[in-house]
């Protein structure tokens, strides 16, 4: 928390927190960080429609999940008379809320994405821009990858990585030496990368491989007004390999022949779902657990 709070955050005045702190983002950054540097905190993930009041002036630090952005948006008015905004963001990618108003209120708000997870307490980051193609994420200093240097362009593999902050396993007293992220990545230089997506979510149809992820981010980027969601269908011993998308936002003329148009470079999924709206647990991820039960 310290050393993302220097290198990203600095001073802060007054913190607005929409992670819930049972999750390890909200807790550091919505609950210690405020207790440790004694400055006031909105816990606006208990109330998320509650408005938002600063001071003249406060050095404001949001701390945001996904459902946060369009709240955000809508009330900025009442954010415009900070003296400086900066937005963390983690749990999912950030929908186009996020880079809508990344666009609009800088350079008065400044945003970060932060890549990690409760084993590894956050491993890179970037800017979160304006525009949709993000660039490469940057390790935080004290984290170092088992495979890096000298890694083939273009090349995916797992992402592992060693560190101090790596969490203790719940059996035994030796800290872990390194953790296996389940990320699939592209190296681009000696401590930056590009996400590919997950091992978990790697597939082959018909043979060919199809990262899920890569389908997510194409719909996001073809359809920036509906919610797609990727998942792995249960293997089939005679169909073999498939996946399904979910899928909401007809109200935003869309439909399903603009999900298979946006899929032309993709093997085809083997089902496409409509939804009134795509379920999400508290962190604000899409619900994997419920999407499934809808087949």
């Amino acid at each position: 928390m310290e050393l993302i709070g220097r290198r990203l955050v600095g001073p802060v005045d007054h913190v607005v927190s929409y992670a819930p702190p049972q999750h390890l983002f909200g807790a550091l950054f919505g609950q210690w960080l405020p207790r440790l540097a004694q400055v006031r905190v909105h816990h606006a993930w208990a109330d998320p429609f509650a408005p938002v009041s600063v001071s003249p002036g406060e050095r404001v630090l949001i701390v945001c999940i996904p459902m946060a952005w369009d709240l955000l948006r809508r009330g900025w008015p009442a954010l415009e008379r900070a003296g400086s905004v900066v937005a963390l963001h983690s749990s999912a990618a950030p929908p186009p809320a996020a880079r809508e108003l990344v666009r609009r209120a800088a350079p008065l708000l400044q945003a970060h994405e932060i890549l990690g997870s409760t084993e590894t307490g956050g491993i890179a980051h970037r800017p979160l821009p304006p525009e949709d193609a993000a660039g490469p994420w940057r390790a935080f200093p004290d984290v170092s990858f088992v495979r890096d240097v000298g890694s083939p362009a273009r090349r995916v593999q797992e992402l592992v990585v060693r560190g101090p902050r790596l969490a203790q396993p719940e059996s035994g007293t030796r800290p872990l030496a390194q953790w296996d992220t389940g990320d699939l990545v592209e190296f681009t230089g000696p401590r930056t990368f590009r996400l590919v997506g997950r091992s978990n979510s790697l597939i082959k149809v018909n043979g060919i491989k199809v990262h899920l992820a890569r389908v997510e981010q194409q719909l996001a980027a073809c359809l920036p007004h509906a919610e797609c969601v990727a998942l792995p269908l249960p293997d089939d011993s005679i169909t073999g390999e498939g996946y399904a998308v979910f899928w909401s936002g007809r109200g935003n003329g869309t439909g399903v022949s603009d999900i298979r148009t946006a899929l032309m470079n993709f093997p085809s999924p083997s089902r496409i779902i409509e939804l009134a709206k795509v379920p999400r647990v508290p962190s604000g991820k899409p619900d994997r657990k419920a999407l499934l039960a809808v087949l």
